[in-house]
């Protein structure tokens, strides 16, 4: 069964924000509907690392920007591989993000 909304699992988002990037001060997770995001919130880059899944049209799109360019970009109609490798992604950031 295809998840709708995102946000029925923003607790889940939150939490890995949280275990990821306690250490991290300038980091904030949104969760809406249809998009969770996990991003460096410094405002020293225009383009800042992040982390993102969006849900449309029945799949889910994840990308991964390591501040420069976009480093990684997936697509899944499973919301379990999808899940699963956002949380690969994240745990990539918040490393990449320590050794800033």
């Amino acid at each position: 069964m295809t998840k709708i909304s995102l946000s029925e699992d923003k607790i889940k988002f939150i939490n890995l924000h949280k275990s990821f990037f306690n250490d991290l001060n300038n980091t904030i997770c949104e969760v809406s509907d249809s998009k969770v995001i996990i991003f460096e919130s410094s405002g020293q880059n225009p383009d800042p690392a992040c982390v993102e899944i969006n849900f449309n049209n029945d799949q889910y799109t994840l990308y991964y920007w390591d501040g420069y360019s976009l480093a990684e970009k997936d697509t899944s109609y499973s919301y379990k591989d999808a899940l699963f490798k956002f949380k690969k992604y994240a745990k990539k950031l918040a490393k990449s993000l320590r050794r800033f």
